[in-house]
């Protein structure tokens, strides 16, 4: 439960109303009831906030709700992340549980939690206050930095460095092998032995399942701030920049770059070897064969400036009236043809 002054310290925001009265949950306009704060961020659903229970609510600058408590600020979604850390996220698990398997030469910071069942191996590192839940795996000589939240399942393999205040989510896997083979003479595939490593850099979140490939020689890199969904796969040696998205099911082949910025839409597919732009938005089951330029959005298979792909789809949807005026045309010129011929006959 917060008070409503508290929640405008929270957010930055500018209260206009009761200061006490006590929030104890973030409701969407339909559902909200006494108790509740919801929230405005768009004009055109400033009208429905008027037969809202909500007892309070979160406006955009510059909206006005007559007769309600309002907290006015710049970025009512951050605002609203905001008050839900206070009013909905627990506090960490605290200390190491004995049924974890913590090997005797792994380091572990002050304030980490390691829940049961964990295991840590030789020469891992878990930073100050990371938080490890059950049946997390942490391979040989692995890094986890401070402030780090690793939740079960996910595996770790050796080798692997993993920044501060990184979230990743159950059941991803990051330092797999890369897929990496040679043909024989026999036509039979040899597997090359995948020992590079992979980094992913602070302010990184990983989603349920995906995985992240190890390089063969160097490093697969996560850049800083960057946010990748669920079922995820990042082939080896790519290299994706800061502050970019990865939505569910997208995929990147070995070798792959993305610039700063990079927004891949869900099924969206990027080459081996393929560098993509900075700020690039590609959007959904787009295909990614070749070098993209930066600041442009993306679309289609194979990948098309979308300005220029929407043009062909008009022009593409007018063949079929074409085709029709061309049949008519050829009917007349028939008819026009027989009764040529009947004239000359007389």
């Amino acid at each position: 439960m917060l008070k409503l002054q508290e929640i405008a310290e929270i957010t930055g925001g500018k209260l206009s109303g009761e200061a006490d009265i006590n929030i104890y949950r973030v409701a969407e306009l339909s559902e909200a009831k006494d108790g509740d704060i919801s929230f405005v961020a768009e004009e055109k659903i400033l009208k429905h906030a008027g037969s809202s229970g909500a007892s309070a609510f979160i406006v955009k600058e510059g909206f006005s709700l007559p007769g309600k408590n309002i907290i006015s600020v710049a970025n009512p979604h951050y605002a609203v992340a905001k008050t839900m850390e206070r009013l909905y996220l627990k506090d960490a698990p605290e200390g190491i549980h004995p049924a974890a398997i913590i090997s005797p030469k792994a380091k572990i910071g002050n304030g980490a939690a390691i829940l049961p069942f964990a295991v840590v191996e030789d020469g891992a590192e878990i930073g100050e206050n990371a938080v490890i839940y059950p049946f997390v795996y942490v391979g040989k000589n692995s890094r986890v930095g401070a402030n780090t939240i690793i939740y079960s399942n996910a595996v770790l393999r050796e080798e692997v460095t993993v920044g501060s205040h990184v979230i990743i989510h159950a059941g991803a896997v990051i330092g797999s092998d890369g897929f990496g083979y040679t043909k024989k003479e026999d036509r039979t595939f040899y597997k090359i032995p995948q020992v590079g490593t992979v980094v992913i850099e602070d302010y990184v979140e990983i989603g349920a399942c995906a995985c992240i490939d190890r390089a063969m020689l160097s490093e697969t890199r996560i850049r800083k701030g960057t946010k990748i969904d669920n079922l995820v796969q990042v082939g080896h040696n790519a290299v994706i920049g800061e502050n970019c998205i990865l939505a569910g099911q997208a995929g990147l082949g070995g070798s792959a770059k993305l610039g700063n910025g990079v927004i891949l839409s869900g099924q969206a597919g990027v080459a081996d070897h393929v560098e993509v732009g900075e700020n690039v938005f590609v959007l959904a089951q787009t295909g990614v064969s070749k070098n993209l330029d930066a600041n442009k959005v993306y679309v289609g298979s194979p990948a098309e400036e979308a300005r220029q792909f929407w043009k062909t789809m008009i022009e593409m949807k007018k063949v079929g009236e074409i085709n029709s005026r061309v049949k008519i045309l050829e009917q007349r010129f028939k008819e026009m043809e027989e009764y040529i011929k009947g004239q000359i006959k007389k």
